[in-house]
């Protein structure tokens, strides 16, 4: 299993528009993708501006379809309506 994590950076005053775009849209888009086993979606409590974002894929090849597909544009198009940057990292569990 392949674990995705992402720190989003949201703009300042678009915290609740993002979270609402996310659980509305963002999560059910990622979760339909094939090769996805589950999504998450947290805020941070220190730092309310601070989204992670946690996807696990079945494998490497599943995520690298997915960076080929044209949803994974769509959902880079929602995120980059609201973000002003962040990081992403992705581990192999076994």
């Amino acid at each position: 299993m392949l674990l995705e994590r992402a720190e989003l950076l949201i703009r300042e005053g678009q915290e609740e528009a993002f979270s609402a775009a996310m659980k509305n849209e963002g999560v059910g888009m990622l979760a339909s993708v094939a090769g996805v086993m589950s999504v998450a979606l947290g805020r941070g409590v220190e730092n309310p501006g601070k989204f992670m974002l946690l996807v696990e894929w079945e494998n490497m090849e599943a995520h690298m379809a997915y960076n080929k597909a044209p949803v994974c544009g769509e959902i880079r198009a929602l995120i980059g309506r609201f973000s002003r940057g962040g990081s992403m990292e992705h581990f192999q569990m076994d």
